[in-house]
């Protein structure tokens, strides 16, 4: 059984109504174990940081997440991933979701991947350093996460860990 102080609740700041209105409209959820929750064990200060976008991100050049699989498959998204270069900016980079308006990545890459914003507060100290590699997934993947879960999430952990990152920051869109 996990320690409730390091569980995670995706509910958290929903209330109980807006919980109960918006779990009820979920069908088929997924009943998963409780999420763990990893306190940092030193100063942010100290830390090389990543990032993880749900926005169907790829570096331009780079195979695009297949987004006629989904069309195709309305209740199944692409549970690939892709690697961003640290330095890339919003030319580098394409948007390749469904269920968001990419105009705004298109416009501005810091909406979806928050990358000139992360490396502000590197340069101000905030954070220790900036990881030389980001990775975005997409976000809706229907009613089965579990290749999302059991292949892309261990992928992206193992590349986290050959940069040593020490704290991965999650940018929903």
């Amino acid at each position: 059984m996990s320690d409730p102080a390091h569980t995670v609740d995706p509910w958290r700041f929903a209330g109980s109504f807006l919980k109960r209105v918006l779990s009820g409209g979920i069908p088929n959820q997924p009943q998963h174990p409780p999420i763990p929750w990893a306190p940092v064990e030193k100063p942010l200060s100290d830390c090389k940081v990543a990032l993880l976008s749900t926005a169907g991100l790829s570096m331009k050049g780079d195979t695009p997440f297949d987004m006629e699989f989904e069309r195709q498959n309305p209740t199944k998204g692409d549970p690939s991933w892709r690697r961003i270069r640290g330095d890339a900016r919003t030319g580098d980079v394409e948007a390749h979701h469904l269920h968001i308006d990419t105009s705004y990545i298109d416009r501005d890459l810091n909406v979806a991947l928050p990358l000139e914003r992360l490396q502000a507060m590197a340069d101000e100290g905030s954070v220790g350093e900036v990881a030389a590699s980001h990775y975005s997934v997409m976000g809706f993947q229907g009613n089965d996460p579990s290749t999302l879960e059991n292949v892309s999430a261990p992928e992206i952990a193992d590349a986290m860990r050959s940069e040593e990152v020490d704290l991965a920051l999650l940018a929903p869109v």
